[in-house]
């Protein structure tokens, strides 16, 4: 009977860990892959995302086995204090002293990771990072939502869709702690995968309606479709937390279910956007939710919209709560005891993604400038740089070599996409804004 508990125990826990780690990495971004496809090719795309796929993974357990690496320094030094016959009071403080930082470092942020390299300066690179980033997605999710809505409302503007939202949002921010949100991310997370699979089906109904070739091999979509991939990939930030989060009896089968679920992911991100552009061909647009069909009365592209608009709405307080806390630690010595200037704070940040959307209108093109530039830092040069500097002198010369490799990929990978983001967003002639456009596509 207590085998049983056991081995059901077990499967529940693994279960649980599986599930977090998918969820995580199932976001808004995977609505602009099949419009990546578009750009690179499906040949193209397939063999870049699974590559950008295969080291974002070895990235991300690369800080895991920096917090273990840190972990084993302390146990070192606590061995070695141990050697010498100390008095017993003072070997009590240090074993003391020596488990809070064990602590510590079992709920290690990446944040902290960057201060263990590299002091001060390598906290502040790593909080300045996330935080554009997590801005970004922001951003991102507010573009979503008022394409969406200007696709279904006729006649309304950014402006007035910015108007509708933002005051709710500030609202919604105004939330200290993260358990309050988690009724809404725990909404969002179920509106965004039914209406993942909804698009699924749409894409397998409609594939043989439209008689097109695929798109031969690119490269002038190749540092666009880059920059997408390392966006979607983007984890570094939370593997740590995800990892913390499995209970310590688990822990050992943390990096084998994050290998296996990262490569149903990679799977799952190739046939989306595959299926996507195959199904609409050049007509794909920037949000693939865009080409869905317009029904004379209530049908799926007006459910799938609504649960997407939904979720994107509620995930973005929980996607700034990151950057309202580093903007706290830096600007308010006691946030408790300073409510209102807390309030103002996420006032102002909620404001100003506003005005970012009204900047960088589009999707895509804000998507491709937050991969190529923060997440390129996040995924692979931080990575790299940190495992360099924590494992000085105990490295093995291949795993120096991947720690260079990752850097010069993030810095290659930084170059390209950021030129091309540019250049996409600077780009005036009037063929390529129609691509990029409000553009739906009613299929007979």
């Amino acid at each position: 009977m207590s085998l049983h508990y056991e081995r059901r125990s077990n499967e529940k826990g693994i279960l649980s860990i599986f599930a977090n780690i998918f969820i995580s990495f199932i976001g808004g971004g995977v609505l602009g892959l099949p419009y990546a496809f578009r750009e690179a090719g499906v040949i193209e795309g397939s063999v870049i995302m699974a590559v950008i796929g295969f080291i974002s993974i070895q990235a991300m357990l690369l800080i895991v086995e920096c917090k273990y690496k840190l972990l084993e320094q302390r146990s070192q030094i606590v061995k070695n204090y141990k050697a010498h016959k100390r008095k017993p009071d003072e070997e009590s403080l240090v074993i003391d002293s020596s488990d809070i930082i064990t602590a510590k470092i079992q709920d290690l942020s990446y944040g902290d990771l960057g201060y263990f390299a590299m002091g001060r300066f390598g906290r502040m690179v790593v909080d300045s990072v996330l935080l554009i980033s997590q801005v970004g997605f922001c951003c991102a999710y507010l573009i979503f939502i008022c394409e969406n809505l200007s696709d279904n409302i006729h006649g309304i503007t950014l402006f007035e869709c910015l108007a509708i939202l933002l005051p709710p949002l500030c609202l919604l921010t105004l939330f200290r702690h993260l358990n309050s949100l988690s009724i809404s991310s725990l909404f969002a997370q179920c509106s965004s995968l039914l209406a993942f699979a909804v698009v699924f089906w749409f894409d397998f109904q409609h594939i043989h309606l439209v008689t097109i070739h695929p798109k031969k091999i690119s490269l002038s979509g190749l540092p666009f479709f880059l920059a997408i991939s390392i966006y979607c990939y983007e984890g570094a930030g939370m593997i740590l937390s995800l990892e913390a989060s499995v209970v310590k009896e688990k822990r050992k089968h943390f990096k084998k279910i994050f290998i296996w679920t990262m490569m149903l992911v990679t799977a799952l991100y190739i046939t989306f956007g595959i299926c996507g552009y195959l199904s609409f061909g050049p007509a794909t647009n920037p949000i693939i939710t865009l080409n869905l069909p317009k029904g004379k009365a209530l049908d799926f592209a007006i459910m799938v919209k609504s649960f997407l608009c939904l979720a994107m709405f509620f995930t973005y307080p929980v996607m700034l709560f990151p950057a309202i806390k580093v903007l706290e630690g830096y600007f308010m010595q006691e946030p408790e005891k300073t409510f209102w200037k807390g309030n103002v704070l996420r006032f102002i940040v909620v404001l100003s993604t506003g005005v970012i959307v009204i900047a960088i209108p589009n999707f895509a093109n804000l998507m491709a400038l937050i991969g190529a530039s923060c997440c390129t830092l996040l995924a692979f040069i931080l990575p790299g740089l940190f495992h360099i500097i924590i494992f000085k002198g105990s490295s093995t010369f291949s795993l120096r070599a991947f720690d260079i490799f990752l850097i010069l990929v993030g810095i290659i990978g930084a170059v390209i996409g950021n030129l091309d983001a540019f250049n996409r967003l600077t780009a005036n002639d009037s063929s390529h804004s129609s691509q990029h456009g409000n553009i739906t596509t009613i299929l007979s």
